[in-house]
């Protein structure tokens, strides 16, 4: 298991960090899944690094793109 955490952009409230964790924390094989308000940062735990690329492209597709 590898963690990462990746900046992002357009995190301005707590339903930001809600809509990140929870759609983060839906894809298979991540985990630990935990989005900073403070500093634009999201942190979590994956299997493969194909997931890691799946997360970027979920983390666009909600509106809050790595940076």
């Amino acid at each position: 298991m590898k963690t990462e955490s990746l900046k992002v952009k357009n995190m301005k409230c707590m339903g930001c960090v809600n809509t990140i964790q929870t759609g983060l924390s839906s894809l298979q094989g991540v985990s630990n899944v935990k989005a900073e308000l403070s500093n634009s940062t999201v942190t979590f735990s994956f299997e493969s690094d194909s997931l890691k690329e799946e997360v970027i492209k979920k983390l666009d597709s909600l509106g809050y793109p790595a940076v």
